[in-house]
């Protein structure tokens, strides 16, 4: 199996299979970011971090809950799914690529 076939392979496979992973290993990702901007914004490593345990706990808990509450409509839940969906299963894919050949 080539190397970019077997790339897509894992990352439909995880997409269907490990969704939930998915969106956890998103959500951290974005979560990481947010700590990053964080420590743009707020100049220190203790306001970042509670910037970015908020942005976590708020995306995690309980997960379709929280989605629904914080957004203005369906299609904002949407894309926030998406997105965190997206670079779940695009960082894994890479990371697989990368590590399998």
């Amino acid at each position: 199996m080539g190397r970019n076939t077997a790339t897509v392979k894992y990352g439909i496979g995880s997409l269907i299979g490990n969704t939930f992973n998915m969106y956890v290993f998103g959500s951290g990702i974005l979560s990481l970011l947010r700590f990053s901007i964080g420590i743009i914004q707020t100049g220190s490593f203790e306001g970042a971090f509670n910037i970015a345990i908020e942005f976590y706990i708020a995306k995690l808990t309980p997960f379709p809950l929280n989605e629904f509450l914080t957004a203005s409509g369906f299609l904002e839940v949407a894309i926030s799914i998406s997105v965190a969906l997206g670079i779940g299963v695009g960082l894994a894919s890479y990371r697989y690529r990368k590590n399998r050949f």
